[in-house]
């Protein structure tokens, strides 16, 4: 049982990390399970296609590296700007420390495998929908205190979440095509120059430790 359980999550691990350092199109079967090191009847054993290898990989993804960040920085223990700014934050370096190891800004994984598929992959479309709600989500609800505790103007905080979080993948996107980790760098003041905030509201981000390591 331990080493059935082993491989299904080898290979969750290295579909998640080829999907996101490549992209869908790119990343074979034989690829992901040579990364993993199973053989292939292996990987057939536990999904039935790649698209729902790529489901899979992004559920991990999620559960090991992206929730656990935003539940850290996200936290109601933190002021409402200060969980926006340390996640972004925390999203910059995680992407210089990628940059680092592969060599390549990668972006963030949602959003890329999103734009390459868009409504192709039906299954995978159901998955990021999913993901960017719950993302959304968090935004929204710091928002949403922020406006409670009186440190940005009033505003729908649907709406400048959705606006914030556009900024943040059109940087990630950039940073991505041009290879540029420094083009990461207006990440953090992304929330003052797009919320509106008071002069009494401007915090500062609290240092990145914790989650960052997992990536």
């Amino acid at each position: 049982m331990g080493r059935t359980s082993n491989a299904r999550q080898h290979l969750l691990k290295a579909a998640s990390d080829l999907l996101w350092e490549k992209s869908y199109h790119s990343v074979t079967v034989d690829a992901i399970c040579a990364s993993a090191g199973v053989r292939k009847g292996t990987l057939y054993h536990f999904f039935d296609s790649k698209s729902a290898v790529a489901v899979a990989a992004l559920g991990h993804f999620w559960n090991t590296v992206a929730q656990p960040a935003y539940e850290e920085y996200f936290s109601e223990s933190h002021p409402p700007l200060m969980r926006i700014t340390g996640f972004l934050e925390w999203l910059e370096h995680s992407q210089r420390e990628k940059h680092r190891k592969v060599g390549k800004v990668l972006g963030w994984p949602f959003f890329t495998l999103g734009c390459e598929l868009g409504i192709c992959e039906p299954v995978i479309a159901r998955k990021l929908c999913e993901v960017e709600s719950a993302e959304l989500r968090y935004f929204e609800l710091a928002i949403g205190d922020a406006i409670a505790q009186e440190v940005i103007e009033p505003c729908v905080a649907r709406a400048e979440a959705l606006s914030l979080r556009a900024a943040m993948q059109g940087i990630l996107a950039r940073a991505r095509i041009l290879g540029e980790p420094d083009e990461l760098s207006p990440l953090t003041s992304l929330p003052i120059m797009i919320l509106g905030v008071k002069p009494t509201g401007i915090a500062m981000a609290p240092q990145v430790e914790g989650c960052c390591q997992a990536i």
